[in-house]
């Protein structure tokens, strides 16, 4: 048993009941709602309004939504294939082309593509 109290049955038991598992919310609204706020806070930045206006003009995005706002306002830009794919996979649940879990398993794959395995390449 590992430090943390999960050993191999554990985790394909906990994966399998995550397949199952229902989507507690509504994946096309909230995708909609993402990508909605993603273009008007683009359009704020460009027209150089600052972090506090946004926040002021969007409270519940940036309330809900805190790390998706620090990503598309780091000022040197930020990564829109990974976000694409995460909206992408957000509207694949609410159209019933994927669960939870198999948009999690896609997503963190990419990630896993896109950031560690470079990072484990440069150091051999």
């Amino acid at each position: 048993m590992s430090k943390i109290g999960m050993d191999a049955t554990s985790v394909k038991e906990l994966s399998k009941k995550a397949e199952t598992e229902p989507t507690r919310f509504n994946a096309t609204e909230r995708s909609s709602f993402i990508k909605d706020h993603i273009l008007k806070i683009g359009k704020m930045l460009q027209d150089r309004h600052s972090l506090d206006d946004i926040k002021a003009v969007f409270p519940e995005f940036c309330e809900q939504y805190p790390n998706i706002l620090e990503m598309i306002t780091r000022p040197e830009g930020y990564d829109h294939q990974s976000l694409n794919l995460m909206i992408k996979m957000l509207e694949k649940m609410g159209q019933g082309k994927a669960s939870q879990h198999e948009a999690s398993i896609q997503v963190g794959q990419h990630l896993l593509n896109a950031y560690v395995k470079p990072q484990l390449d440069s150091t051999e």
